[in-house]
C-alpha cells in the first residue's frame, strides 16, 4: 500500500482457549489498491469477549491512520461487540457505565476505549463465523494461532518467500533503493541521530550539496532536519504513515 491508498473493508476476530485461558486476536485491512495488511496478538490470561473486542480495538487504531471509503465496514462474526458498540453503550453512559440493573459493566476498559475510536461513519457488519467467509476465516486463523502462540510472523512464510524473491530477482539499483528506504525508515522510528558524513553515506553523494548547506530538505518521502550544529533527524513527510 501506498500513502494515497484508501481502506475499503476491514474483519476483526478473537479467539481464546479455556475461556479464561490463552487468547488471540485478529484483524485485517483491505484498501482500493487490493493490497493488505493484517495485524494480530495475544494475551495469556483472557476470555473470547475480551479478544474480540481488542481486536476491533486494534483495527480501529489502525483505520484512523487512512483513508477510508464511504460507509465503510468492519465485519466481524461478534454479535457481543456490535450489539455493544451499537447500542448498549448508550445506555451505559447514560448510567455511568453502568448496566439497567446497576451493575458495572464486565470489561469496562475496552468498552471506553472502543468508543473514543469511534469513526463517524464506519458500519459494523456481522458475519456468521465458519461459513466460509473468505475474510473472516483469515482473521480466525490469526486469532487462533495467536492463542497457540503461532505468530503472525511465523504464519507468512509465503509473503516471506515473496520478499525473498524480489530482493533477488529484481534489478540491482531497485535492490539499493529498498534496502536505503528501509534503513531509513528504521533511522526513523528509532530517532537516531545522524551526522552529516552518515547522512551522505546513507542517501549516497548526490545528496552532498543539500547536505553540505546544513538546512531542511526533502528526500522521496523523507524529510531531513538538522538537529543541534552537527546532527541530522529523518522524519516522514505524513507521520500517520510510518
Amino acid at each position: 500500500m501506498n500513502i494515497d491508498s484508501i481502506a475499503i473493508e476491514a474483519a476483526t476476530d478473537g479467539a481464546c482457549s479455556g475461556n479464561p485461558g490463552p487468547g488471540g486476536w485478529g484483524g485485517l485491512i483491505i484498501f482500493d489498491d487490493k493490497s493488505e495488511l493484517e495485524i494480530g496478538g495475544s494475551e495469556q490470561n483472557t476470555t473470547n469477549n475480551r479478544m474480540e473486542l481488542t481486536a476491533a480495538i486494534k483495527t480501529l487504531e489502525k483505520l484512523k491512520t487512512y483513508k477510508l471509503k464511504e460507509n465503510f465496514k468492519l465485519r466481524t462474526d461478534s454479535k457481543y461487540v456490535i450489539e455493544g458498540y451499537t447500542k448498549w453503550i448508550i445506555n451505559w453512559k447514560r448510567n455511568g457505565w453502568k448496566t439497567s440493573s446497576g451493575k458495572s459493566v464486565q470489561n469496562l476498559d475496552l468498552w471506553q476505549k472502543i468508543d473514543q475510536l469511534r469513526i463517524n461513519g464506519l458500519i459494523m457488519e456481522y458475519v456468521k463465523g465458519h461459513s466460509g467467509d473468505k475474510q473472516n476465516d483469515r482473521v480466525d486463523k490469526i486469532a487462533t494461532n495467536y492463542s497457540k502462540g503461532i505468530s503472525l510472523k511465523c504464519n507468512s512464510k509465503e509473503s516471506e518467500s515473496s520478499l525473498e524473491f524480489f530482493e533477488k530477482s529484481a534489478p540491482t539499483e531497485i535492490q539499493e533503493l529498498f534496502s536505503r528506504n528501509e534503513l531509513i525508515k528504521k533511522f526513523a522510528q528509532k530517532k537516531y541521530l545522524l551526522s552529516s558524513p552518515e547522512l551522505t553515506n546513507l542517501l549516497g553523494e548526490e545528496n552532498h550539496l543539500k547536505i553540505k548547506q546544513y538546512l531542511p530538505f526533502e528526500w522521496r518521502n523523507w524529510i531531513l532536519i538538522p538537529k543541534g550544529e552537527k546532527y541530522w533527524i529523518i522524519e516522514k513527510k505524513n507521520p500517520d504513515f510510518l
